[in-house]
């Protein structure tokens, strides 16, 4: 049989038909002739307005001002097209661009802990289409809607015109995993991304077209896995970050390419820098649960690992960058702080190359490895691009292990220049009586240093912000208010964002506010509806509170005035002092994970003494008579059912909603709910925190709650309205007397306030405290009047740090008779 001999192969001209060729000819003619055209009425145009400006005396300035901004445009556009090339050719072929030109190495080239990760990108690659489709349909299903509702009804008919993210997808050109070092439940992957798309996203805003394409992203993303389990997917959860901000650049297109000018330009490009860093650059991140039982507020706002104070002294041989007809000049200088997404700037000092500034700012450091301290020194130009005057980047945690840099840093990129910091490294402790020593240091340094007063502080308060309930709704119209809420701590303004048409709203955000003074300082907040621009509700917390509650927590409720009276937002308040030594015992170990069932030889650190209910929340035991709750980590908070819940973003009927934020509703009002028994007497226990203020000269005393009280006699409710009345004995005169408020209709009433008795350290060993639970009784009613007291021998407790402890309540004839003491 004989084989066929294989075709010749042709190429497609000799295949072509002469019809067309015929009309591929005719098109290439109209194209020619249109070029021609096009380029024509271009010079023409250059012509008319030479002749314009001579015809209307305008001044030649103008054309040499036409010339600067077309040549400044030309190159621009040259050098950002060549950038875009190159980056979509290593996209393309990595390998082939490398070889060409090696100035662009990869990190796994340099670094030998960096791998490649070439199986990822074939994933990814694979998967661009999909993603594609994915992104699309979020953008116009959902973020669509969202953006034409919160826009202004004149600006209503705002779309996604065209969206099209392009072939080329994101590489991950080198992958580092750090497992060592960290701990043992969790793990941290380092991504170095390269995003230089050809996509193409166009949307219309009343007929108008904006446009972006050529987008281009790239820096180092942080992955960090954690907690791990011992259950399916073993992983818990993922925060997702930049560790710093990453590189972007990007075209315009329609009528926005009206911005790409001088100017314009760099102002347009830091705004979507600046969005990009409030969405995942630190101390922001996008948080994943993998597991039901994280904790997903913890996950995407843990506790920082610590403050760095930078002091910007001087500078000295700077750059000359305004030179004069005579060759000499100087320069106007100022200093860009940043780190991450937190960033600063020193004033500028006028015609000087030593500039010196004796500035400090302070930065929150969520992870110090990987983070940079980048300075970048620039010449103020009034009307014009600032000139550079040299940068230098720090690695955090090498000022960590040394603790303080103080140092003349060599700048670079220029050929002289040097700046003069000093950085310290300031841990957060939880210990109020580390306050009063680190103010002194304050002020000491203060004076030493010339430094304002403002810009260095001696505590940290960290606001979690979770959500708000019973707000008011329109006294006319009875619409439900668009709520966003204000917080202000002396200078410092945050602003949680607007959730639109409702009167319970979850903002689940997170807010730093620099302490200077906690004992005098209060926190305000501000709820405001931003339909009518007006204030629906206010309140305040006092910071010395915080001071006396274990921990220094407050994770409760707090009541806000309104027209509402059951108006309240829910916040956990953590307030830390900010001082340069490490104690082990400030370290906090936070539990993201809660083991319904925990077995030996999990990866997990459980809680111990603490129960679980059926849906895998933590709720803790009240401990046995008259000992101290070891398990209570949050003083001031109201009892476990109505402690904060962690919301997930899957949806659930408003029902679900409010049961997970103030837990199951209780059999009768104020009646018990999972916190044991009912105290050794059976009318109750009662929570207090003692701590002797050696700066006051006072005994501070907080009563935080009861619970499980025994109803009063003779109500009708089977309820008490209790309110506590207390005497520092022997003294039983007004001066000794304190009272808390009253609650209503409660068996577990949450007080949490404060009092202060001016004692010495040496009488307190000869003190008792009395207290009484009282019923607040009308005249002529019948109901009991006390419900309960205690005891509390003060030589007993030790008052030299804060300490919570429970009591016991007694009926009235035998607790005058007992001194309920505890151990320490």
């Amino acid at each position: 049989m004989a084989t066929p001999k294989p075709e010749t192969p042709t190429t497609s001209k000799s295949k072509e038909s002469p019809s067309h060729s015929q009309q591929r000819k005719a098109v290439v003619e109209d194209t020619l002739l249109l070029n021609v055209v096009q380029a024509y009425f271009k010079k023409a145009a250059v012509v008319l307005a030479v002749w314009a400006t001579g015809y209307f005396r305008f001044s030649p300035s103008w054309l040499l001002l036409g010339l600067v901004v077309y040549v400044w445009k030309e190159r621009h556009n040259a050098a950002k097209k060549n950038t875009i090339a190159i980056a979509q050719a290593i996209a393309r072929d990595e390998k082939g661009v490398i070889l060409a030109k090696v100035e662009d190495l990869p990190s796994w080239v340099y670094f030998p802990d960096v791998e490649r990760a070439e199986w990822v990108n074939k994933m990814i690659d694979q998967l661009w289409p999909y993603i594609g489709d994915y992104v699309r349909k979020l953008l116009q299903e959902s973020i669509e809607p969202q953006i034409r509702a919160s826009l202004p009804s004149s600006i209503g008919s705002f779309r996604f015109s065209k969206i099209e993210l392009g072939d080329i997808p994101p590489r991950i050109g080198g992958v580092k995993v750090y497992t060592s070092q960290v701990r043992r439940d969790e793990i941290y992957m380092d991504l170095e991304i390269n995003y230089a798309s050809d996509c193409n996203i166009s949307v219309q805003v009343k007929g108008m077209n904006f446009g972006i394409k050529n987008f281009i992203l790239r820096g180092t993303m942080r992955v960090i896995f954690r907690p791990l389990i011992n259950k399916t997917p073993l992983i818990g959860g993922m925060s997702v970050f930049f560790l710093n901000n990453p590189e972007v650049d990007f075209d315009l297109t329609s009528l926005a390419n009206a911005f790409d000018l001088p100017g314009l330009s760099d102002m347009l490009h830091s705004i979507v820098q600046e969005q990009i860093a409030a969405i995942m650059v630190l101390p922001n991140r996008i948080p994943i649960q993998m597991a039901s039982n994280v904790d997903v507020r913890k996950l995407k706002y843990p506790q920082p690992q610590g403050v760095l104070r930078v002091h910007v002294i001087e500078a000295r041989d700077l750059k000359k960058a305004d030179i004069g007809l005579t060759g000499k000049g100087k320069s106007d200088p100022y200093t860009i702080v940043t780190v991450g997404a937190q960033s600063f700037q020193t004033r500028v000092i006028d015609n000087t190359v030593s500039p010196v500034w004796d500035e400090a700012f302070e930065f929150v450091i969520d992870e110090r490895d990987g983070q940079f301290l980048n300075l970048v020194l620039r010449d103020k130009d009034p009307g014009n691009k600032d000139d550079e005057l040299g940068s230098i980047s720090v690695e955090i945690s090498s000022i960590f292990e040394k603790g303080t840099l103080d140092e003349w840093l060599t700048l670079d990129d220029v050929k002289k220049g040097m700046v003069h910091i000093r950085a310290v490294w300031l841990y957060l402790a939880n210990d109020p009586l580390e306050l009063d020593r680190q103010m002194s240091n304050v002020m000491t340094q203060v004076r030493d240093l010339a430094i304002d007063e403002d810009s260095i502080h001696s505590a940290l308060l960290i606001v979690n912000l979770d959500s708000a309930l019973d707000l008011p709704r329109g006294k006319k119209t009875l619409a439900e208010p668009s709520p966003s809420a204000v917080l202000t701590l002396g200078q410092t303004t945050h602003e949680s964002a607007v959730r639109a048409a409702t009167t319970e709203p979850r903002w689940e955000e997170n807010f730093r506010f620099f302490v200077a003074n906690p004992s005098l300082q209060t926190l305000e907040m501000e709820i405001r509806d931003t339909k009518t621009k007006k204030t629906i509700g206010v309140g305040a917390v006092r910071l010395k509170e915080l001071m006396n509650a274990e921990q220094m927590i407050l994770d409760q409720k707090f009541h806000i005035k309104s027209d509402e009276p059951n108006s309240c937002m829910y916040m956990t308040l953590v307030l830390r002092v900010l001082t340069p030594e490490s104690n082990p015992e400030w370290l906090e170990s936070e539990h993201l994970y809660k083991d319904d069932s925990p077995e030996e030889g999990s990866s997990v650190d459980t809680p111990t003494k603490a129960g679980t209910d059926k849906a895998g929340t933590s709720v803790d035991t009240v401990p046995t008579a008259g000992h101290p709750d070891s398990t209570d980590k949050t003083a001031g908070s109201d009892i476990k059912s109505e402690t904060i819940k962690s919301v997930s973003s899957s949806p659930a009927s408003e029902t679900e909603v409010r049961q997970r934020r103030t837990g199951p509703p209780p059999s009768a009002p104020g009646s018990s709910v999972s916190v044991g028994e009912a105290g050794r007497f059976g009318v109750g226990r009662i929570q207090l925190t003692f701590r002797y203020s050696l700066q006051r000269q006072c005994l501070v005393v907080v009563i935080h709650k009861i619970v499980d009280l025994k109803p009063a006699e003779g109500d009708s409710k089977g309820l008490a309205d209790p309110y506590i009345k207390m005497y520092l004995l022997p003294d039983r005169d007004s001066k000794s007397k304190r009272k808390t408020d009253v609650v209503k209709d409660n068996l577990n009433p949450v007080f949490d306030q404060t009092f202060e008795y001016g004692v010495s350290t040496a009488e307190l060993a000869n003190r008792t405290l009395e207290l009484t639970v009282k019923n607040e009784t009308g005249m002529f009613s019948s109901s009991q009047s006390v419900l309960g007291m205690a005891m509390v021998d003060l030589s007993t407790l030790d008052t030299s740090k804060a300490t919570t402890q429970w009591f016991d309540l007694a009926p009235e004839n035998s607790a005058k008779a007992t001194s309920l003491e505890s151990d320490v």
